[in-house]
């Protein structure tokens, strides 16, 4: 028996397994994706505390200086009502930008990591069989592309890299 590629795949492989990349049953379940989506909100909850702390801080301490020192404003009303007014702006676009960032963030960390465990559950990836990529990317591993995932010649079993044997027939590659 050989080992073949994407592109000399058994009689067993569909079209649409073809063309898309991906074998039959690895769409992902309503309550999975509800599981997600329950997790992108709670952590859209946590950046949004966090960039009204980080925001309030910022617009707080603009305010406390009349506070502290309320005869430099009837000394220079335009200087502090500008000085506020560039602290309430500042303040405000780093709740923006701090509660989006963060957002994003998180879907693609669930994103990936929601994709990475439906692949394993499918076995169609295993964390161990493939390169880690490059540490300034992060620590997620490096998928190989479908076409170049490598199939049994004899029953079209998706193969982890170097093996031997096929797991499902037991053919020697």
């Amino acid at each position: 028996m050989t080992l073949g590629y994407a592109w000399n795949l058994s009689y067993e492989t569909s079209y649409a397994q073809i063309s898309t990349g991906v074998r039959r049953g690895t769409m992902v379940g309503w309550g999975f994706a509800f599981g997600r989506g329950f997790v992108v909100l709670l952590w859209s909850i946590v950046w949004a505390v966090v960039a009204g702390i980080v925001g309030g801080l910022v617009i707080g301490g603009s305010l406390s200086s009349l506070v502290s020192n309320p005869t430099a404003v009837t000394s220079n009303p335009t200087g502090f009502i500008t000085g506020f007014l560039a602290a309430s702006f500042l303040g405000i676009f780093l709740i923006i930008f701090i509660a989006v960032i963060g957002l994003y963030a998180t879907i693609v960390k669930v994103a990936v990591d929601g994709a990475l465990s439906q692949l394993e559950k499918s076995g169609q990836y295993n964390r161990g069989s493939y390169s880690t990529g490059s540490q300034s990317m992060g620590s997620q591993p490096t998928l190989v592309a479908p076409a170049m995932r490598k199939f049994c010649a004899n029953c079209g079993n998706a193969l982890p890299g170097g093996t031997a044997k096929c797991s499902n027939c037991g053919a020697t590659l």
